[in-house]
């Protein structure tokens, strides 16, 4: 599914390239705040 993603973008015009790449840096970005949290165990409430 990522593959046919980029392989899509890269045949889009300049605004869908930069579109489904500021998909990938908010997906990034979304996964390690994920991670941080989990290891610094704010998603358990006691």
């Amino acid at each position: 599914m990522v593959e046919e993603l980029i392989s899509s973008a890269m045949h889009s015009t300049a605004q869908g390239f930069v579109g489904v790449g500021c998909i990938f840096v908010y997906f990034a970005v979304m996964i390690s705040a994920i991670i941080y949290r989990v290891k610094r165990g704010e998603h358990v409430h006691h």
